[in-house]
């Protein structure tokens, strides 16, 4: 089996798919989630099929940091590096990053990689040759000459070249080092340097987004699923443990959780909710009572966990709604740091989608005598029915 590395090339300014935020297009949202992360989640399924074995992410170098965040949570080796000028350059920094003796670079901006495309490229792909997804142009052709004037041009033995695009890694290497520039992609290197190149059938769904229109064709293509789940926890109220609630102190109070982990309600309701809605069981089954790793565990660290498992799994976050029902302390006010505390665990695109309320148990039962404190949560996730 060949041991391949996986290449995403999402260092340009993407100026050509328009769009009033001045976001490049590879960090625009399509479908949920961000464009880049389509082809990390296309290489995550290739990884667990053990097709390729790390991936590299280039990008804008003002984009590295938030990349990194925005990267939690893959089963696969993952790194992000700051691309260069030219995409030649930004290449040149992947390959160099990668380590396998073959590997595919991948247009960031190719969101519906199949399985079924990497193969073939892989079957075909050898020590002495590259190869490429090729499809046969299909509309009419015409040549604009400098009267302005549109001539028919001919098609015969005119194709499209795609990614994901397959070579040896060292050769490649070598072969862009020395390459004068403006290559339109590494195909076009890769003979000027007289190697052999062969070719594959592309696919018509691996179509690359440039320009503004292409959004709506693609989310026409990425239809979404949407599940909610819910989470419940209760925990009495005892002396001689502090009192923490979502990620936050309150050490004024003089009561804390009785519970295993530091029992803080408002984290392991929120972690339920995803699990439900991603289908991965619960807290209990995950980070049982009883397990040594999680004796008095900060329950943030649950949260950070569970959050990398829901989105590898493919699930973005749309909304969490929580309430608390607390007789004492008075929480309101501490509620917006709790839910600042509790996004720095989360993905870098599920922020601004936690909302939590605060009730009082109004002096009736458990809640209300200050013996216990009750959260429910309802979280909603999706992701593309394609997946």
């Amino acid at each position: 089996m060949k041991e391949c590395s996986f290449v995403i090339v999402a260092a340009g300014r993407g100026e050509r798919a328009g769009g009033s935020s001045g976001i490049p297009k590879q960090f625009r949202m399509l479908a949920g989630r961000p464009l880049w992360k389509w082809s990390a989640l296309a290489a995550e399924r290739l990884y667990s099929e053990k097709i390729v074995s790390e991936t590299v992410f280039v990008v804008p170098e003002n984009f590295v940091e938030s990349a990194r965040k925005d990267a939690r949570g893959w089963k696969m080796p993952f790194f992000v590096v700051p691309g260069g000028k030219e995409r030649q350059d930004s290449v040149l920094r992947g390959i160099g990053t990668a380590s396998k003796e073959y590997v595919l670079v991948h247009d960031g901006a190719r969101p519906f990689l199949s399985p079924a495309l990497v193969g073939r490229l892989l079957d075909s792909l050898s020590p002495d040759c590259g190869v490429i997804p090729v499809l046969p142009v299909s509309d009419a052709l015409k040549k604009i000459g400098k009267d302005g004037v549109p001539c028919p041009f001919p098609r015969d033995g005119l194709w499209l070249t795609q990614t994901p695009q397959a070579f040896p890694r060292m050769d490649l290497l070598s072969v862009l080092a020395s390459h004068g520039g403006g290559a339109k992609d590494e195909g076009e290197a890769w003979v000027a340097a007289g190697r052999t190149l062969k070719h594959v059938q592309g696919e018509r769904k691996n179509l690359k987004i440039t320009w503004e229109e292409d959004f709506a064709l693609a989310e026409s293509y990425a239809r979404r699923t949407f599940r909610t789940g819910i989470g419940y926890d209760i925990h009495p109220l005892v002396p001689g443990r502090m009192f923490i609630l979502g990620g936050i102190e309150f050490p004024a109070f003089p009561l804390g959780f009785a519970g295993y982990s530091d029992g803080d309600v408002l984290v392991h309701a929120v972690c339920d909710a995803l699990l439900g809605a991603s289908g991965l069981g619960d807290i209990g089954m995950l980070y049982p009572a009883g397990d040594p790793a999680y004796h008095n565990i900060s329950s943030l660290l649950l949260l950070a966990d569970t959050a990398d498992r829901v989105a590898g799994n493919g699930w973005e976050l749309e909304w969490i709604d929580g309430v608390i029902c607390a007789q004492e302390p008075k929480l309101a006010p501490s509620l917006p740091s709790m839910i600042a505390k509790m996004e720095e665990f989360f993905p870098e695109s599920w922020k601004g989608r936690l909302h939590i309320k605060a009730k009082s148990g109004e002096r009736v039962g458990t809640v209300g005598s200050c013996h216990a404190v009750v959260c429910h949560c309802s979280a909603t996730l999706s992701r593309p029915a394609c997946e």
